[in-house]
């Protein structure tokens, strides 16, 4: 099982997932304060491996066939949320095809 927390930007909202993998299928689970997020959540209860990677020896799918930018395009009011990103990471996570570790961005200026 995989937990990640994802905080919003300026809008502080909390966004907690749970993925469960069950060999080649996850149950993603959202928890989350902001309507649109758990909107966003629902509409992608579980998927498959292979709808990430549906062709053997290829790189994931693209943002633009993305089932998670698909969906984030028609529940997220904004473009910048990171919950998508978040969902994808722990995913990944989940498939162990990247360690658990935090993206992070800090403005400087």
């Amino acid at each position: 099982m995989t937990k990640v927390v994802i905080y919003g930007g300026a809008c502080k909202f909390r966004t907690e997932v749970t993925i469960l993998r069950d060999g080649w299928d996850v149950t993603i689970n959202v928890s989350s304060e902001c309507k649109h997020c758990q909107d966003y959540g629902n509409s992608i209860p579980s998927l498959s491996f292979f709808d990430l990677f549906p062709e053997r020896g290829k790189p994931a799918v693209g943002f633009m066939e993305n089932i998670f930018y698909k969906n984030a395009d028609i529940y997220l009011p904004h473009v910048d949320c990171p919950v998508p990103c978040g969902l994808l990471k722990a995913i990944f996570a989940e498939f162990d095809l990247q360690l658990k570790e935090a993206p992070r961005f800090e403005f400087i200026d």
